[in-house]
């Protein structure tokens, strides 16, 4: 027997699992890149159009959001439309690939699936070939579509070799960021530290992207999440960096099946360290325990999210640049007068900044709720059911500590932007406008939390509905205005629903309301999550 052996077999068996989701992330990914290919003819088809958009996507506050600009004069739609969407798209992307090399590997030894498939005369490093062949599937597919969605939407000034090499861009930065999931999955023991190692490592690349844009982007290379960028699409059509990514993802895939074909099944390079002989006081109840086990992915999100509030933040007196700077301004402005615009475009910037401030606190409370019905799935919580402790006790531990955990990020991320931005700029912002993104945008985040909690105990089958409506609110806000979509789109989430806060003031019965709406759905899933059957 090969170490290869019965590939075809699970490879077969995990596209029937996972095709549910693949036609999802198709659907959303490939939707959205396809309308707005189609739109931006319309929204940026004259000289002044993509002159004013170009100018401002130079500005630090998107060069730290959408990368280095790195088309040349005369700019066409297709320039506009490359400096928007290749890091955006390629970080849905790379999501999309990390959850896949991480499901279909060190997941399925935590279920005890993979053991059961070992024990037929299945090879070792089978289920890492039948993951990668699954992830050339998936994104070859996707990179064909996104190039067929170019060659439709004919934008002013596009051309075929730019059309397939961003097609091929999107297709190989998943591909690699697949390829450093599976070699992850093998130094960890479990599937939690693979993907704290996997998001973990992401977000330090996306951190040294955003600050080698703002300062100097020839340092760029050093982080993966830059290299698709370097492409310089519709420009110079540089080919170089993909060539380094399937190099990078040989390297990664080729460590990987190494330690895969020597390990144990269920154990990891980083093996953890033994425990106590008996358990301490601090682990006699379900939330000290579920505490203790992930500290670790919890401090993890509350400093990365600290980190990347700062970094924006740090931004704050170039943001003011762009009208101080600015002789125009200077004339028609007086000096106080170029202090409130440049306060209302920082306060703009906050505004645009809490939605992904939203959005990451949302998922980081949302992935330790959903553990309640994985580990529910896996077994781990037999010896808990089995002992005097609640149901209410034990969901209760989860929720509180997804809610706790979110409720943390933000307040870190939020007050990394603001008083490192702050301490940047000559005439800080009053601390009143930190207040209301607070007030304002945390019973956001509390909402989309309760979907979670709600469908947990509800529908766990179901539980990917809190993910897309996250996920589709976040789109809708951004890109609506750009699709000149009404603002009903817009309202499709309370991303909408709190207009521009900071900019405007909080709504507070809507604050009330959000809360209120928050605490019924905890109600509702305690009340169905002691009424069902364990999963």
């Amino acid at each position: 027997m090969t170490n290869g052996s019965h590939t075809i077999y699970l490879l077969k068996a995990n596209i029937r699992q996972n095709l549910f989701r693949h036609l999802l992330w198709l659907v959303i990914l490939v939707g959205m890149f396809a309308a707005m290919a189609g739109q931006f003819n319309n929204l940026f088809g004259t000289t002044a159009e993509i002159t004013t958009i170009m100018t401002t996507l130079k500005t630090p506050a998107l060069v730290s959001l959408f990368g280095e600009v790195t088309a040349t004069k005369p700019y066409t739609t297709a320039d506009v439309f490359s400096s928007e969407m290749v890091i955006f798209m390629g970080m849905f992307m790379i999501f999309m690939n990390i959850s896949l090399a991480v499901r279909n590997t060190r997941s399925q030894e935590d279920s005890g699936l993979l053991e059961m498939i070992r024990s037929r005369k299945v090879g070792r490093v089978a289920p890492i070939y039948a993951t990668l062949i699954e992830i050339l599937i998936i994104n070859s597919l996707m990179g064909g579509l996104f190039i067929l969605s170019l060659a439709v939407g004919k934008l002013n000034g596009a051309t075929i070799a730019g059309d397939v090499l961003m097609g091929v861009s999107f297709a190989v930065i998943g591909i690699l960021f697949g390829c450093i999931s599976i070699f992850l999955a093998q130094l960890t023991s479990s599937s939690r530290g693979a993907y704290f190692f996997s998001y973990g490592l992401f977000g330090i690349f996306y951190l040294l992207r955003m600050l080698t844009d703002m300062t100097n982007p020839k340092y760029t290379w050093l982080s993966p999440v830059g290299w698709i960028q370097k492409t310089e699409i519709y420009t110079n059509n540089n080919w170089l960096p993909i060539f380094v990514m399937v190099f990078s993802s040989f390297i990664c895939l080729f460590a990987g099946i190494k330690i895969a074909s020597r390990r144990d099944i269920g154990s990891g390079i980083f093996t953890p360290h033994s425990g106590r002989s008996q358990a301490s006081w601090f682990l006699n109840s379900p939330l000290r325990l579920l505490l203790k086990i992930e500290r670790n992915s919890m401090l993890g999100w509350m400093l990365g999210g600290l980190i990347l509030g700062a970094a924006y933040g740090s931004v704050f007196n170039s943001i003011g640049d762009i009208i101080g700077t600015n002789p125009t301004y200077k004339k028609i402005l007086g000096v106080s007068a170029i202090n409130d615009a440049n306060r209302d475009l920082l306060l703009n910037y906050l505004n645009m900044l809490a939605l992904f401030f939203v959005a990451i606190a949302a998922i980081s409370g949302l992935i330790v709720i959903f553990r309640l019905n994985s580990d529910e799935k896996k077994g781990y919580l037999e010896i808990l059911h089995s002992k005097a402790i609640s149901k209410t006790k034990l969901a209760n531990s989860y929720f509180l500590i997804g809610i706790g955990l979110s409720s943390c990020v933000f307040i870190l991320t939020l007050s990394g932007a603001f008083f490192i931005g702050n301490a940047t700029i000559s005439e800080p912002l009053a601390l009143k406008y930190f207040w209301q993104m607070l007030i304002g945008y945390l019973p956001t985040v509390l909402f989309f939390i309760g979907i979670g909690i709600f469908f947990c105990g509800v529908a766990p089958k179901l539980s990917l509905i809190a993910w897309l409506y996250l996920l589709a609110g976040l789109l809708m806000k951004m890109f609506g205005p750009l699709l000149n979509l009404s603002e009903k789109f817009e309202n499709f989430s309370p991303l909408g629903w709190m207009g521009k806060i900071p900019v405007e003031e909080v709504n507070y019965p809507l604050t009330v309301g959000l809360l209120a709406a928050f605490l019924v759905m905890i109600t509702l899933s305690l009340i169905a999550y002691n009424k069902r059957d364990v999963i």
